[in-house]
C-alpha cells in the first residue's frame, strides 16, 4: 500500500509540472487592505490566501526544463493603491545559497529574484526589479528588442533572510517607481525570474525562449488590477560636494593647491501618467570613475565609455540611430577654437572640458505606443589661459556658449515594430558653426518575429560661413529567430554627412555591405550546454570616386561547458585594401593583407579563485609585421564582503607600417616595434548591502619605437625616405589612475560618497624597453591628487504632504 501511495504522489507531483512552455501564463491580482512588513519574514496574514506562481521554466542551461522541487520558486504578488507588493520564496540549500555582498546596482556572485513588469502590456518596454540573496538591489529599464538599461534607478524597499528552507525576499514597489495608466481595470505584463548562481541555471515563470528575438514580448500576465491612480511623481534631490585638489604646477601666480564647493539639484517630475521630467540643475561630475586613455595612433579619436548617471540613465529612445555620444556634452567637445592662440603666446591652463550647466529630459510613451524624448544640455563657454611675449595673461575663447538638443518621436507597431524620428541640433553662440541632424527610422518584424527588416535615411546640416547637407541610410533584414540566423545589412554615407557634433564620429563616403550567417545551439548535449557559430563577410567601397575600401571575414565559434567554463575561437582575414584615412592628407594607402586568430578562455565565475583570458595574433603581410596580445585577468573572493581583481594585458607589436608624420604634403610612414602593457587591480570592501568601498589602480604603457622611414607615393605603395632626419617620432606614453570611492547609502535613494582620485599621465618622445622604468617614472611624475565629499539627499513630495498632514 505504502509503494501505490509513493507511486501515486510521484505521478500527481510529476504531472503538476508537465507544463507547456509555450502557454502564456496568468496570475490574477490580489487587492491588499493589510500592507505587509518588508522584512523577508514571510508570515503576515495577508499572503495566506494569495495565488501562488511557481513552475519556473529553465531559459539555461537547458530552455524549457520545469525547476526541480528541491530547488523550485514560489511567488506572490499584491496591490493596494500606492504599491506592488511581492513575496518570494526560493527553496535550496542554505549552505550553497550565493551571497556576496557588493554595491547597489551589481550581482556579484549572489543568487537573485526578480520581478519584470510592463504596466502598458506594450511587450515593449518594461521595469526590472532585482534582489540578491544579500539584500543587494538592482533595477533596470527594458526596451523593445530585450536590451537592459541598469542605470535606471528607483527608489523601492526589500529585504532577505536566509533559512532552513533556502532564503526568502520580500519587495515593496511604490508606483511612483511606476509609469502606467488610469484605467478602471488594467492588465500588465509580468515575469520572475531567478538564478542559481553556483550552477548558472536562470529560470523564468513564463518561459523565455532564447531562440525567439526579444524578451518583454515574451512576458505572462497580471490580470485584474482595479482602481489604481497614477500617484503625483516628484521628487528632489539635492547635493553639496567640496574639493580639495593639489597638482605641483609650481608656476608663478597659480596655486599648486585649490578648494571649491558645489551645489546643485536633481529633480524628477511625473508630467503625467507616461511621461516623465528629469533634470540637472549645476550637476557635479567629479567623483566619476576616470576615462581609461590610451596611446592612439589612428586617425580616429577614441570612443570612451560615459561615466555619468545623468547621460546614461532612461537614455534608451535618445540613442536611436546612433547620433547621440554623450560625451561630446561637456566631457569631449567636438569644435575647439584656437585662432585667438598666437604662435609666440604660451599657454598656461588649457581648459578642455566644459562645464555642463544644466541638463533636462523628458521621456514617456503614450497608451497608444507612441514615445516622445525631449532632451537639453547647456554648457558653459570654454576659458584657456596664455602668457604673451611680453608676460601679460589673458583668456582666449575655445569654446562658446552651446545648447544640446534632442527630439524623438518613436511610434510602436504591431509585431514589436517601430518607426522612428529623430533630430539632433546643436547651438553655439557668436559666430561658431551650428549643427542639425535628422533620420527617419523604422523596425519591422513579421508576426511570429522570426523576420526582420530595418534602416533609417539620416540628413546632416551644418551652418556657418559656409552651408554643407549630407545625406546617409541603412538598410538591414534577415533571420532573427532559430536555431538559424542570417541577415544582410547596407549602410552608405555620402561625402558631406557629418554627425560629429553630437554623435561619434570617424568618416563618411562609404557604401559598406555585410552578410551575416549563424548557427546557435541551445539544447545541451554530454559535454556543453551552448554552442554558438558565425560567419561574416563584408566588402567597402567609397562613394566619390567610386574606389574600392576593404574586404573581409570573420568566422567563430562560443561554447559554453558542463563545467561552467566556456571557451571562443575566431579568425579574421582582411584582404588588401585602400585607406583614404591614414596618410592624413587625403592620399590612397595600399594597406597589406593581414589575417588574425583568437582564443578567449571564460571559468566559471561562482567559483572563490577564477582566471581566464585570450591569446590574440594577427600579421601583416608586409614585412611580416606580426602583433601578439595576451590578456590574463584573476579574481579573488575571500568572502562575501571582500573580493581583489587583477587584469593583465601584453601587446607587443613587430615590424607594422602606418603613418607617422608629415613634411609639407608629403606622408612619412614608418615601420616600428610597439609594446604596450595594462595591468588593473581592484578590490573592494562592502560593510553592508548599503554601504562599501571600491578601488581602481590603472597603469597603462605604450610606446613606438621606429625602425626605417617611407615616403608615400602617389600610386598608394611605400619608397624609402631619402629626406632629412627625423626626430622627435618615437612615443612613450604613460598614464596612471587611482580612483578610491566609498559610499554609504544613508536613506532610502540618499547617499553620501568620499572619492580620492590620482592621476598622472607622461607623453614624452624619449622611451625605455623596461616596464619597470616606465612604472617608476610615470609614479615620480607630478601626480594631480583630488579629494572629495558629496551629499545627495532624496526627498519625495508624497512622503512630505504625508509627514505635514501628521504635523
Amino acid at each position: 500500500m505504502k509503494f501505490f501511495l509513493t507511486l501515486f504522489l510521484f505521478l500527481a507531483y510529476t504531472l503538476s509540472y508537465a507544463q507547456d512552455p509555450a502557454k502564456q501564463k496568468q496570475l490574477a491580482a490580489v487587492r491588499t487592505v493589510e500592507v505587509p512588513k518588508i522584512d523577508g519574514v514571510l508570515n503576515d496574514a495577508c499572503w495566506v490566501n494569495v495565488p501562488i506562481a511557481t513552475d519556473f521554466f529553465e531559459i539555461r542551461p537547458v530552455p524549457g526544463r520545469v525547476e526541480t522541487k528541491e530547488r523550485r520558486t514560489e511567488m506572490k504578488l499584491m496591490y493596494d493603491d500606492v504599491a506592488l507588493y511581492v513575496y518570494a520564496r526560493m527553496y535550496d540549500d542554505k549552505d550553497s545559497v550565493s551571497h556576496e555582498l557588493v554595491s547597489r546596482d551589481n550581482i556579484g556572485n549572489a543568487d537573485f529574484i526578480s520581478i519584470i513588469v510592463d504596466p502598458f502590456y506594450d511587450k515593449m518596454n518594461g521595469n526590472g526589479f532585482f534582489v540578491t540573496a544579500a539584500g543587494v538591489q538592482f533595477d533596470a529599464k527594458y526596451s523593445q528588442v530585450g536590451d537592459e538599461d541598469p542605470n535606471w534607478n528607483a527608489v523601492w524597499e526589500s529585504a532577505v533572510k536566509i533559512d532552513d528552507l533556502g532564503w526568502t525576499c520580500e519587495m515593496k514597489i511604490p508606483y511612483s517607481a511606476l509609469r502606467f495608466s488610469s484605467k478602471d481595470v488594467q492588465n500588465w505584463g509580468l515575469n520572475f525570474s531567478r538564478r542559481i548562481q553556483r550552477t548558472n541555471i536562470q529560470t523564468f515563470w513564463n518561459f523565455v525562449d532564447p531562440k525567439v528575438n526579444g524578451f518583454i514580448n515574451q512576458e505572462g500576465l497580471f490580470t485584474g488590477i482595479k482602481d489604481i491612480k497614477p500617484p503625483l511623481r516628484l521628487s528632489f534631490s539635492p547635493y553639496i560636494s567640496a574639493y580639495a585638489n593639489h597638482y605641483p604646477a609650481n608656476i608663478p601666480g597659480v596655486k599648486n593647491t585649490t578648494a571649491r564647493f558645489n551645489g546643485g539639484m536633481d529633480v524628477k517630475y511625473g508630467i503625467n501618467n507616461s511621461f516623465t521630467l528629469d533634470m540637472t540643475l549645476v550637476p557635479d561630475f567629479g567623483q566619476v570613475q576616470s576615462d581609461n586613455r590610451i596611446l592612439n595612433l589612428t586617425p580616429f579619436e577614441v570612443k570612451f565609455n560615459e561615466n555619468r548617471q545623468f547621460f546614461t540613465e532612461g537614455t534608451e529612445l535618445f540613442n536611436k540611430g546612433d547620433l547621440f555620444y554623450s560625451k561630446r556634452i561637456g566631457s569631449i567637445p567636438s569644435y575647439y577654437n584656437y585662432s585667438g592662440v598666437n604662435n609666440d603666446d604660451k599657454i598656461i591652463k588649457d581648459q578642455t572640458e566644459a562645464k555642463v550647466l544644466n541638463a533636462t529630459k523628458i521621456s514617456g510613451r503614450t497608451a497608444k505606443g507612441l514615445g516622445i524624448g525631449i532632451f537639453n544640455a547647456i554648457t558653459n563657454s570654454m576659458q584657456t589661459e596664455v602668457e604673451d611675449a611680453n608676460g601679460n595673461l589673458r583668456n582666449v575663447e575655445t569654446q562658446p556658449l552651446t545648447n544640446y538638443n534632442i527630439l524623438v518621436f518613436d511610434q510602436s507597431l504591431k509585431n514589436n515594430s517601430s518607426a522612428t524620428f529623430i533630430n539632433t541640433n546643436v547651438l553655439r553662440q557668436g559666430s561658431a558653426y551650428d549643427a542639425n541632424v535628422s533620420a527617419l527610422l523604422f523596425n519591422l518584424n513579421n508576426k511570429d518575429n522570426k523576420y526582420f527588416i530595418n534602416g533609417g535615411a539620416k540628413m546632416s546640416y551644418l551652418r556657418g560661413e559656409e552651408i554643407s547637407t549630407g545625406y546617409s541610410y541603412t538598410l538591414r533584414f534577415g533571420k532573427q529567430s532559430g536555431n538559424f540566423t542570417w541577415s544582410y545589412n547596407q549602410v552608405f554615407a555620402d561625402d558631406k554627412f557629418d554627425p560629429s557634433d553630437m554623435g561619434f564620429f570617424t568618416n563618411n563616403n562609404f557604401l559598406d555591405q555585410r552578410i551575416g550567417l549563424g548557427y546557435n545551439v541551445f539544447k545541451p548535449s554530454k559535454w556543453y550546454n551552448e554552442w554558438q557559430n558565425w560567419f561574416n563577410m563584408s566588402y567597402s567601397r567609397r562613394v566619390t570616386p567610386g574606389d574600392y575600401q576593404s574586404y573581409g571575414i570573420e568566422t567563430g565559434s562560443y561554447v559554453r561547458f558542463k563545467n561552467l567554463w566556456s571557451a571562443e575561437i575566431n579568425a579574421n582575414y582582411d584582404a588588401k585594401r585602400n585607406d583614404f584615412y591614414e596618410a592624413r592628407n587625403g592620399q590612397i594607402y595600399k594597406v597589406p593583407e593581414s589575417y588574425s586568430i583568437g582564443l578567449y578562455i571564460n571559468p566559471n565565475r561562482a567559483k572563490a579563485y577564477n582566471f581566464g583570458g585570450n591569446i590574440r595574433f594577427q600579421e601583416q603581410q608586409l614585412f611580416k609585421g606580426k602583433s601578439y596580445n595576451f590578456y590574463l585577468f584573476q579574481n579573488l573572493r575571500v568572502n562575501d564582503k571582500i573580493a581583489f581583481g587583477l587584469d593583465l594585458n601584453f601587446n607587443p607589436n613587430y615590424d607594422f607600417v602606418n603613418w607617422v608624420t608629415s613634411q609639407g604634403t608629403q606622408a612619412i610612414f614608418s615601420k616600428y616595434d610597439r609594446r604596450t602593457v595594462e595591468n588593473s587591480f581592484d578590490a573592494k570592501y562592502t560593510f553592508t548591502n548599503l554601504m562599501g568601498f571600491t578601488v581602481v589602480l590603472r597603469h597603462y604603457w605604450s610606446d613606438r619605437r621606429n625602425k626605417d622611414f617611407f615616403l608615400l607615393k602617389p600610386d598608394g605603395n611605400l619608397t624609402n625616405y631619402q629626406g632629412t632626419t627625423l626626430t622627435g617620432t618615437d612615443r612613450n606614453y604613460n598614464v596612471f589612475n587611482i580612483d578610491l570611492i566609498y559610499t554609504w547609502q544613508f536613506a532610502p535613494g540618499s547617499t553620501l560618497s568620499l572619492s580620492y582620485k590620482d592621476a598622472a599621465e607622461t607623453y614624452d618622445t624619449y622611451y625605455t624597453q623596461r616596464y619597470n622604468k616606465n612604472l617608476s617614472g610615470i609614479l615620480s611624475s607630478p601626480q594631480n591628487n583630488s579629494l572629495s565629499v558629496k551629499v545627495l539627499y532624496y526627498v519625495d513630495y508624497l512622503d512630505l504632504k504625508s509627514k505635514h498632514k501628521k504635523i
